[in-house]
């Protein structure tokens, strides 16, 4: 059933034009999102094997869910007493692997089985055992191009990776619905409402389960009001470079990963004109600015990073000083804007002049990431960096610096607005890193934590921790920070017995604003 309602749910992470808030969010990978075309003469053996492929998958799906209903049966007609042995082994939590290895369980146990028996938590939600292995991949299978995602920092996927694009408008929620209710294989599964939201019994509106079901609807979550432990910062911490993440967005706004030459002849070639309100405009080669390319520890956000979203880092970066450029083309008074044009004729998001100058020192045409020379999907050879901005500002394969006088100001993108609320979806935000969802941890022992909070061009001044659902939130003070860099926090702990647990994470900002949406793990003390 996985694999043929692989389709299903894609319009979560597509639906609608590519948004353009992620557009120049750049780093590592390698290949093309589009599937090899297949010769003609191949297809129809593909599809005979495809249909066979499903409907035995109907068969294994059907057999199963008739032995389990067996058993639910002939436990419906136990005496009482023998009943509750009986359901506690049937409806048990499953436990099974993560991909990083670890033991994980899911679903919190409770003495009622509530969670399993009645609320069906292990066959609900997108990634329930009837629906998909994974949201970063439907979207690959959808009949449009659509950028690859993934998960650096083994941080959960879920719809929060979606609706960040495409939240402008309701067309998420209507293609999900349609999708969804008009799928033979959705019907086949009996799904239904349920099958993807909570009702909230106290307002009756339809929440995401998956986005619910520790907060509002499982028991045996046990609270740990005003939390405490060891807690600790740095801003210096590196991302590895194969967990850097990347976006492309072309010109014409398909999303369709490029394969771009990266050879050291394509280095030395490269040339970028500097033109538009300037005393002296001129052309160069990367080459010619060797011995005045400086390195930093910089941050690059994505514009849309989801709250809890892992599309962020902190790397070394090495390039040429945009100042340097600046000063040997003697930019005039009379220009207001910087457009950086990229070689497909990317020229989206064009910043201030006056953001320009107030970042100067940081700005970088950076042509290495962690003392390796850019990937393709990096922007090969030369990548515009501007924090602290969204990455969207970030653009690759610069051929082009024009500095203009524009009749209207360039808008600056540094965040992310919920458009029913007004407030910031995703700034200040936070992230755990490098634990999977429903981790079981040894009793007695310290469990640490560790993750990310950032605000794009506002300094953090606090993380907050809270583990009883955000009733109490136990502040923990940065300080002075760089806005260049992002914080890398950690945070450890020992519960005093063993259950099941859920600890949020939450930024405050120096301008007071906090995360409206916190970062959350479930785990599991055994």
């Amino acid at each position: 059933m996985k694999k043929r309602l692989a389709t299903v749910a894609a319009v979560l992470c597509l639906t609608g034009a590519l948004v353009a808030g992620m557009a120049a969010c750049s780093t590592p990978s390698s290949g093309s999102t589009q599937p090899a075309d297949k010769p003609a003469a191949q297809q129809p053996a593909d599809d005979a094997a495809a249909k066979q492929g499903a409907e035995a998958d109907l068969k294994d799906d059907a057999a199963q869910q008739q032995a389990a209903t067996a058993e639910a049966d002939k436990l419906k007609m136990l005496p009482q007493d023998e009943k509750a042995a009986a359901a506690a082994e049937l409806y048990a939590p499953k436990v099974t692997k993560a991909a990083n290895g670890a033991d994980v369980q899911l679903i919190p146990a409770d003495p009622y089985m509530w969670n399993t028996a009645i609320l069906d938590g292990e066959n609900r939600g997108c990634l329930g055992s009837s629906c998909h292995d994974s949201l970063l991949d439907t979207n690959q299978l959808l009949p449009m191009p659509h950028p690859k995602l993934w998960n650096p920092y083994d941080v959960e996927a879920t719809t929060k990776f979606c609706y960040m694009c495409h939240s402008k408008a309701l067309f998420m929620q209507d293609s999900m619905h349609a999708i969804h209710m008009n799928s033979a294989e959705f019907a086949e599964k009996g799904g239904n409402c349920d099958s993807c939201h909570y009702i909230s019994p106290q307002t009756g509106e339809y929440l995401l389960w998956d986005l619910a079901k520790y907060n509002n609807a499982y028991m045996g979550i046990t609270p740990v009001p005003n939390v405490t432990g060891d807690f600790s910062f740095t801003q210096d911490s590196i991302t590895p470079t194969d967990q850097v993440f990347y976006y492309w967005e072309n010109a014409n706004h398909q999303g369709v990963t490029p394969d771009n030459d990266t050879s050291q002849a394509a280095y030395d070639s490269w040339e970028i004109a500097v033109g538009g309100e300037v005393e002296n405009p001129f052309t160069f080669k990367l080459t010619d600015f060797e011995d005045q390319m400086v390195e930093k520890v910089l941050k690059m956000d994505c514009q849309t990073n989801p709250p809890g979203g892992a599309y962020v880092a902190n790397v070394n970066v090495k390039g040429i000083p945009l100042s340097v450029i600046m000063e040997r083309a003697g930019v005039k008074d009379t220009a207001n804007t910087l457009h950086s044009v990229a070689d497909d004729g990317w020229d989206v998001y064009p910043v201030p002049l006056s953001t320009v100058n107030e970042y100067l020192d940081d700005i970088l045409l950076v042509t290495e990431i962690n003392g390796e020379p850019l990937g393709m999907l990096q922007g090969f050879p030369v990548q515009l960096w501007i924090p602290p901005l969204g990455g969207c500002h970030y653009t690759k394969r610069v051929v082009n610096l024009n500095f203009t006088n524009d009749a209207t100001e360039a808008r600056l993108f540094q965040g992310f607005t919920n458009p029913k609320t007004g407030e910031m979806f995703n700034k200040p935000n936070t992230a755990i890193f490098y634990t999977a969802q429903g981790t079981i941890f040894p009793a007695g022992q310290p469990i640490e934590l560790e993750g990310f909070a950032d605000a794009y061009d506002v300094p953090m001044t606090a993380v907050e921790v809270s583990m009883d659902k955000g009733a109490t939130w136990t502040t923990y003070d940065l300080g002075e920070t760089d806005v260049m860099r992002w914080v890398d926090w950690k945070f450890s702990f020992t519960p005093e017995k063993p259950g099941s647990y859920l600890i949020q994470v939450r930024g405050v900002a120096a301008d007071g604003s906090v995360s409206t949406d916190p970062s959350q793990l479930f785990f599991n003390v055994k």
